[in-house]
């Protein structure tokens, strides 16, 4: 429509052709100086939402839970679980889509361990209304990390897990994952506020 707008006004008034290129110009340029921020402000909030989600689900891990006995080294190690190998400095580096992609990633394999995990305590008997409101809330989390990357990354390969045959071995598993994802929730909290503030 553009394009035969202008070409009407060629034909009718052809001195008016640089000015007009020229004017045409200056709004296609405008056009796109303002589209711009408002695509990153949407990024910026979405960083700041799941930021805001891994913080809320780091709460829930640690509700009722001595953090200090949850954090000791126990004879059972899931060596399955997703391992962060990162420090500070990684933050400096960090980008947006490759975060994204391993944060979903790790939410997907934490959730099949929770999975197996709720299974386990279904099959003992045991309380596990905790696991399942975790799962859920990581539930949520994954979805909104998949909207932020548009499309899913490869399924992980699960592994086979190892038997739960005792109750003590079920608390040990559960303290370990609990361990485990709530290192996982304070790396990309961190990692999300530092991405949030580049945009």
């Amino acid at each position: 429509m553009r394009v035969i707008f202008l070409s009407f006004l060629l034909t009718v008034f052809p001195d008016i052709t640089l000015p007009l290129i020229f004017f045409m110009s200056l709004v296609e340029l405008f056009g796109f100086t303002t589209a711009r921020p408002t695509s990153t402000a949407q990024g910026r909030e979405g960083l700041k939402k799941l930021q805001h989600d891994m913080r809320q689900l780091s709460k829930l891990l640690t509700h009722g839970v001595d953090v200090s006995e949850m954090m000791q080294d126990f004879e059972r190690d899931l060596t399955s679980l997703p391992t962060l190998s990162y420090s500070a400095k990684d933050l400096k580096s960090l980008e947006v889509s490759s975060t994204l992609s391993e944060l979903y990633s790790g939410l997907k394999s934490f959730l099949f361990h929770l999975d197996w995990l709720q299974h386990k305590q279904e099959q003992l008997e045991t309380e596990f209304s905790k696991t399942k409101k975790i799962a859920h809330h990581m539930k949520s989390i994954s979805l909104k990390v998949l909207r932020e990357i548009g499309t899913a990354p490869s399924e992980p390969i699960y592994p086979t897990l190892p038997p739960l045959n005792s109750y003590w071995n079920m608390y040990q598993a559960t303290m370990e994952i609990y361990k485990k994802l709530y290192l996982f929730c304070d790396w990309y909290s961190r990692a999300l506020g530092v991405l949030k503030h580049r945009r």
